[in-house]
């Protein structure tokens, strides 16, 4: 198998498996909690189709950077899932935070996918207004995949 080939292998089961859960999760939020969406549906799950890239690209990148399971996941808590938590403007609107934490708020992709969820279901907007936020997320994307590319070497069997 070529490079691309095996890191296509390794990442598009977890994007198939998290957009199924995008689509439950807007389901339940329209059905079940009665949450109204305004916005595209297909805006909306473009988005969220890139938000899985991002987030498969930088945990195939830190799994690419370290050689065990165990590493891994300490590093993704500490690298990437507090910083998405704190930094996306779920809990506390990136505005409020100081100039350098919003610095550090634009690193990471949940900050964009943030918008455009809010974006689609309460505001009714798209591509016209979070053009941006796609576009960074795009950007993120691609970014994480050919560094991972570069990174990518077949270890030897021991």
């Amino acid at each position: 198998l070529s490079r691309g080939e095996f890191l296509a292998g390794k990442i598009l089961p977890y994007a198939a498996i998290s957009l199924v859960n995008a689509w439950v999760l807007w389901l339940m939020a329209v059905l079940v909690f009665h949450v109204p969406f305004k916005g595209s549906l297909l805006f909306f799950f473009a988005g969220s189709m890139l938000f899985v890239l991002c987030s498969t690209g930088i945990g195939l990148l830190i799994s690419l950077l370290v050689s065990t399971q165990m590493a891994a996941l300490i590093i993704t808590m500490v690298v990437a899932m507090l910083p998405t938590i704190l930094f996306s403007g779920l809990l506390v609107p990136v505005s409020s935070l100081s100039r350098g934490a919003q610095f550090q708020a634009h690193l990471f992709p949940a900050m964009y996918y943030t918008n455009i969820v809010r974006g689609s279901f309460l505001k009714g907007v798209d591509a016209h207004v979070l053009w941006l936020d796609m576009a960074a997320l795009a950007v993120f994307a691609t970014g994480m995949g050919l560094i991972a590319y570069r990174l990518f070497t077949k270890r030897p069997r021991v």
